[in-house]
């Protein structure tokens, strides 16, 4: 049985492939087919422009198939986000169409019938901006080839796109070649520097406990162990403050700069405004504000809620400061439980809950940074 292609099919593709089932033995234009177990066949011809005869002999039975090649419409076709080889256009094409992106590991592939008139910038490490506003935008397809894609790709206007990376570029190379425009990505290999920044400080005590503790003096102690783990396991490390006081958010922001930090953890614990009940709500929480941030934010959720010992209480996009300046780094704000909840309170403050998390959360830099490399 010949299943496809059907008789008078026309196409501007250089090849075809033919499909169907035999019983015992399959030949297309006097070549063999090999055969599945369940002894269905899939074969690709070749063709030449106007009518290609096709015989098909199965189980003994011949079949013919007229097969017309045409003249293609545009200069470099595209389907499913793939140039496909076709017979020459009927008439030369003098402009370009965005119909499709491939998305791989490290690089990126957009199909185009002529060479673009393009600007690629490079925003931060994790981030670029490339702008094909001079090529119609007909976007069909963004094809992601990894199950987890370093790269995300995001239509921001017609012809310009944004490029979210997971991992810090070191630097990108773009080429054309085959009807491609290949932009790659080479990523940074260094080693996770980590700089953590107990919140507050000083004048600014942030949240209270029913005993009395200021969130200051929880958030300095519990970063302290923290440095601690993260020295155990081989990772560089700086703290913002390492006593009580007064620190500004830009000075946190430039002394993580300052120290190339590849990683960039504020902890903290929580409070609520006064019209919410502090008895409905506990948890921890993680905040980020790029989206390459968005990663370790998850996967650290993961981690805390399975060994933490209390509530997820969820993950944020917040426009906070001391994310928002760090874009070119992974930073995340954590919030380590709510200080004002009456039960959760007691449980934070122990020392027996700073040393578990401590270790999960610098086990969780130590792995995330194995996967990145």
């Amino acid at each position: 049985m010949l299943t496809y292609p059907p008789e008078g099919h026309r196409t501007d593709s250089k090849r075809i492939f033919f499909i169907g089932s035999a019983q015992g033995s399959c030949n297309i234009n006097g070549a063999s087919v090999p055969l599945t177990e369940t002894k269905n066949f899939a074969y690709m011809v070749d063709l030449k422009l106007g009518e290609n005869l096709i015989k098909v002999d199965i189980d003994g039975e011949t079949i013919e198939r007229t097969i017309v090649g045409i003249k293609s419409e545009v200069e470099a076709p595209v389907a499913y986000a793939k140039y496909y080889d076709s017979f020459p256009a009927s008439q030369t094409i003098k402009e370009n169409i965005l119909k499709g992106i491939t998305v791989y590991k490290d690089k990126i592939e957009i199909p185009l019938s002529l060479a673009p008139i393009y600007n690629l910038e490079k925003r931060n490490a994790f981030h670029f901006s490339l702008d094909l506003s001079e090529i119609k935008s007909d976007l069909d397809w963004i094809h992601y080839v990894d199950k987890k894609p370093c790269i995300k790709v995001y239509e921001t206007s017609t012809s310009k796109l944004d490029i979210h990376l997971n991992k810090a570029v070191k630097c990108c190379e773009e080429k054309w070649e085959n009807n491609n425009l290949a932009i790659m990505f080479r990523y940074q290999k260094t080693e996770p520097v980590v700089c953590i920044d107990p919140g507050h400080g000083g004048s600014h005590t942030g949240s209270i406990s029913p005993k009395g503790i200021f969130e200051k003096d929880l958030n300095l102690s519990f970063v302290l162990k923290l440095a601690e783990e993260l020295n155990d396991l081989g990772i560089e490390n700086y703290i913002t403050r390492k006593e009580d006081y007064d620190i500004s958010l830009s000075q946190r922001v430039n002394f993580a700069k300052d120290n190339n930090s590849t990683f960039f953890i504020s902890l903290h614990h929580n409070a609520l405004p006064d019209a919410r009940d502090p008895i409905l709500e506990r948890g921890f929480s993680c905040h980020y504000f790029y989206e390459h941030s968005f990663d370790f934010a998850e996967y650290l959720a993961f981690k805390l809620d399975e060994f933490s010992g209390i509530p997820f209480s969820g993950i944020y996009r917040q426009n906070l400061h001391v994310l928002r300046e760090n874009p070119g780094m992974i930073a995340l704000l954590l919030e380590m439980g709510f200080l004002i909840h009456p039960e959760e309170s007691d449980l934070i403050t122990s020392t027996e809950f700073q040393d578990k998390n401590s270790k999960v959360i610098a086990k969780a830099i130590y792995n995330f940074s194995k996967e990145l490399s």
